[in-house]
């Protein structure tokens, strides 16, 4: 089998855009459920393998309630969810052969996050029933691969490609509620403190993408 050309197949700009499910990882992935969403990319990408890829993708992770022990004693409810914009530039290898193509990319920018929180079962009236919206503008990163198959396109007409990718996506630190973030003060009694924390995820896109008249 021959070598994948590095050149071929890659000129022009292409636009893309697709549904995205995203799965946090670290300490949070034990708040947050399975989130979706849908994302968007141009390659600025002339005739060579290595291109310039600026993406923007919104997830949002439902709420999900968890039981924890709060100060060893009784278990209260803490219900988090999240929404997450993302926009990120950076470069992308991509090598094509025929109708197939794969890439590996990477790319740093910036992240909105909107966290809220809520917690129940520590008070009486409960005086957390109703949620708490947190927001931060921080910075973020990411890097992955895709693999796609051509599905129509050829002989002068403007190809349009199907791709699946895969990305860890990082951020910097935004306010989270856990059940850490709910101390006793003398005076005030229980309250809701947040903790910063990053967000990593590992997110899949299934993408539809065209290039311009005159591309590959």
């Amino acid at each position: 089998m021959g070598a994948w050309p590095l050149a071929a197949q890659t000129g022009g700009v292409h636009f893309g855009a697709g549904p995205v499910a995203a799965w946090p990882t670290g300490s949070l992935g034990t708040y947050l459920g399975t989130g979706y969403g849908g994302g968007g990319f141009v390659e600025f990408a002339p005739a060579r393998p290595l291109h310039l890829r600026l993406d923007g993708t919104f997830v949002r992770c439902a709420p999900t309630t968890a039981s924890r022990p709060f100060r060893g004693l009784q278990p209260v409810q803490i219900t988090t969810g999240t929404e997450v914009f993302t926009a990120l530039a950076g470069p992308e290898l991509r090598l094509s052969r025929g109708g197939l193509r794969v890439a590996a990319s990477a790319g740093a920018g910036f992240a909105s996050a909107t966290n809220t929180g809520a917690v129940t079962g520590i008070a009486t009236p409960d005086r957390f029933s109703g949620a708490t919206t947190f927001g931060d503008l921080t910075w973020a990163y990411a890097a992955g691969g895709s693999a796609g198959i051509r599905v129509s396109g050829g002989g002068g007409a403007a190809p349009v490609w199907l791709d699946l990718s895969g990305r860890f996506v990082g951020t910097g630190r935004t306010r989270w509620v856990r059940e850490t973030n709910i101390p006793v003060g003398y005076v005030s009694g229980v309250y809701l403190k947040p903790t910063l924390s990053p967000l990593t995820m590992i997110t899949g896109l299934l993408s539809v993408s065209v290039a311009l008249p005159g591309g590959r």
